[in-house]
C-alpha cells in the first residue's frame, strides 16, 4: 500500500463510496419497486377479491329471502302486482349474485383460488336448478308447506355448502393479502437497514479518506521541502551544463572540419580504386571473349578430329567395297568356266544334232543359239572381269592415299587440339587471375565504401551532436528557467499545503 499513490487511493476510496451509493440506491429502488408491486397486488388483487365475496355472500343471504317471500305472497293469494314484484325481487337478487361471481373471475390470480372458484361455480349450478325447481312448485301447488319443506330439506345445505366455499375464497384472499402485505413490510424493514448500513459505510470510507489525506499531506510537506532543495541543484547543474555546452559545441565544429577533409580524401581514394576496378572488369571481359573463342576453337577441332574418324571410317567402307570387288571377280571367273562349258556343250549338241540327220536339225539350230548366247556371255564376263580388275587397281589407289592423307591429317588435327586445349588452359588461368583482381578491387572498393559511408555517418553524427549540443545548450537554459518555475510551484504548493512558502 505504500507504494500506491495518492491520486489511486483518494479515487480507490471514492470509487467504493461511489459503488456503495449507487449499488444500495439502485437496490433501494428495487427494493421500492417490489413493495409497491406488492402493496399494488395486495390493493388490485386480494382487497377487491374480499369485497367482491362480501358482495356475494350479501347476495346468497338476500336470494334465499326473497324466495320466502314470493313463496308466501302464493300461499296468501296475493296479487298478481304482488307477484311479479316479489318475483322481480327474488329473481333479482339470484341474477345479481350470479353476475357478481361470474365477474369475480377477473379476481382470480391462483391455481388455489382458481380451485375454489370452480367449486363455487359447480354449488352455483346446483343451487340455480333447485330454485327454478321450488319456483315452479310453488307457482303449481301455491302452498307455503310444499316450498318450505323443499327450501329446508334441500336449499338449505346447497345454500350453506355454496356459503362456505365463499368463505373458504374469501379467507384466501385475506391470507393472500396479509401475506403480501407482510412482504411489503419486510421488504421495507430490509431497505431500512440497507440505507443504515450504506450511511455507516460511507462515514467509515468518508473517515479513511480523512485519514489518508492527513497522511498524505504530511507526505507532500516533505516532499516539497525536497522539491525545493531539487530546485536549487537542478539551477546549479543547469548553469554547469550551459557552460559545458559552449565548449562542447566549439569541439564538435572543429571536429566536423576534420571530417569534412578526411571525407574529401576518401572521395579520391574512392574514385581511383573504382578505375582499377573498371580496368580490371574490361579484362576479365576481354579474358572471357579470349576464353569463349578458345572453347569455339576447341570444340571446332573437335568437330575436326571427328571429321577425319568418318574419313577413317569412310576409308574402312572402301575397303569392303573392294572385298566385294574380290568376291565379284571370282563369281565372273565362275561366269567364265560355266561359258567355256557351255560353248563345249553347244559343239558338242551340235556334232550329235549332225549325226541326228534330219531330226537332229531342229536341235542344231537351239545348239547353235546357245553357242552364240554363250559366246556373248563370255564376252561380256571377259569386259566386267576387266572392269572390276580396273576398278580394284583405282580403289586401292585411293584407299593408300585416303589412308595416308588421313593419318597426316589426323595427326595435325591432335597436334592442333593440344595446342587449343593448352592455350584454353592458359585463358581460363589468367581469366581466374584477373578475376581475382577484379574480386580484390572490388573488396577494396567495398571497403573505401564502408570508410567513406562510415565517414559520412561520423559527419553525420557529428552534425546531429553539433545540434544536440545546441539543443542542449538550449535545454540548459530552459532547465534554468523551469527550475525557477519549479521553484515558484514549490512555493504555491508549500502555501497551499502548508500556508507559508
Amino acid at each position: 500500500m505504500k507504494k500506491i499513490s495518492l491520486s489511486f487511493k483518494l479515487n480507490l476510496s471514492l470509487g467504493i463510496l461511489f459503488f456503495l451509493i449507487l449499488c444500495i440506491s439502485i437496490y433501494s429502488i428495487l427494493m421500492i419497486n417490489k413493495t409497491n408491486s406488492y402493496s399494488q397486488n395486495t390493493g388490485e388483487n386480494w382487497l377487491p377479491s374480499i369485497v367482491a365475496i362480501g358482495e356475494l355472500k350479501r347476495d346468497l343471504i338476500a336470494g334465499p329471502r326473497g324466495l320466502i317471500l314470493y313463496s308466501l305472497d302464493w300461499a296468501t293469494n296475493s296479487s298478481q302486482a304482488i307477484k311479479n314484484k316479489g318475483l322481480e325481487e327474488f329473481s333479482g337478487n339470484f341474477k345479481k349474485f350470479e353476475d357478481h361471481l361470474k365477474n369475480y373471475a377477473q379476481y382470480v390470480s391462483e391455481p388455489g383460488e382458481k380451485e375454489l372458484y370452480d367449486k363455487s361455480l359447480s354449488n352455483w349450478k346446483i343451487l340455480n336448478d333447485s330454485i327454478q325447481e321450488i319456483k315452479k312448485i310453488i307457482e303449481e301447488n301455491k302452498s307455503p308447506n310444499i316450498g318450505f319443506n323443499f327450501y329446508r330439506e334441500k336449499m338449505i345445505s346447497q345454500v350453506t355448502n355454496l356459503d362456505e366455499e365463499l368463505n373458504k375464497i374469501s379467507e384466501y384472499n385475506y391470507k393472500g393479502g396479509v401475506s403480501s402485505t407482510n412482504d411489503g413490510a419486510y421488504l421495507t424493514n430490509l431497505t431500512n437497514i440497507s440505507m443504515g448500513i450504506t450511511i455507516i459505510s460511507s462515514m467509515i470510507i468518508g473517515y479513511i479518506i480523512f485519514l489518508i489525506i492527513k497522511k498524505s499531506t504530511g507526505l507532500i510537506e516533505k516532499a516539497i521541502k525536497k522539491l525545493k532543495e531539487q530546485s536549487v541543484e537542478n539551477h546549479r547543474i543547469a548553469n554547469e551544463l550551459k557552460s559545458g555546452s559552449k565548449k562542447l559545441e566549439n569541439s564538435v565544429t572543429e571536429q566536423s572540419a576534420a571530417i569534412h577533409e578526411t571525407t574529401a580524401a576518401i572521395n579520391e581514394i574512392t574514385s581511383m580504386v573504382n578505375r582499377t576496378a573498371e580496368n580490371a572488369r574490361e579484362s576479365t571481359e576481354v579474358a572471357k571473349k579470349a576464353s569463349e573463342k578458345s572453347e569455339i576453337g576447341q570444340s571446332t577441332m573437335t568437330k575436326l578430329v571427328k571429321a577425319m574418324e568418318t574419313i577413317q571410317e569412310s576409308n574402312v567402307q572402301l575397303q569392303n567395297i573392294a572385298v566385294i570387288i574380290n568376291q565379284i571377280n571370282s563369281k565372273t571367273a565362275v561366269i567364265n568356266d560355266i561359258v567355256s562349258k557351255t560353248e563345249l556343250l553347244s559343239l558338242n549338241a551340235s556334232i550329235e544334232s549332225a549325226r541326228a540327220g534330219e531330226y537332229g536339225k531342229g536341235f542344231a539350230v537351239v545348239a547353235e543359239e546357245v553357242g552364240n548366247l554363250a559366246k556373248i556371255s563370255g564376252k561380256s564376263a571377259n569386259e566386267i572381269q576387266e572392269l572390276i580388275t580396273a576398278s580394284q587397281e583405282q580403289v586401292n589407289k585411293i584407299l593408300e592415299l585416303t589412308k595416308a592423307r588421313v593419318d597426316d591429317g589426323k595427326k595435325v588435327t591432335s597436334e592442333a587440339q593440344d595446342s587449343f586445349i593448352k592455350i584454353s588452359a592458359d585463358i581460363v588461368k589468367m581469366s581466374e587471375v584477373i578475376q581475382q583482381i577484379f574480386e580484390a578491387t572490388r573488396e577494396q572498393e567495398i571497403g573505401v565504401r564502408k570508410i567513406s559511408d562510415a565517414m559520412s555517418a561520423i559527419d553525420k553524427a557529428t552534425q546531429n551532436s553539433s545540434l544536440a549540443v545546441k539543443s542542449t545548450a538550449k535545454s540548459s537554459e530552459e532547465l534554468v528557467e523551469q527550475s525557477d518555475k519549479l521553484d515558484g510551484t514549490a512555493g504555491n504548493i508549500s502555501l497551499v499545503i502548508i500556508g507559508t512558502r
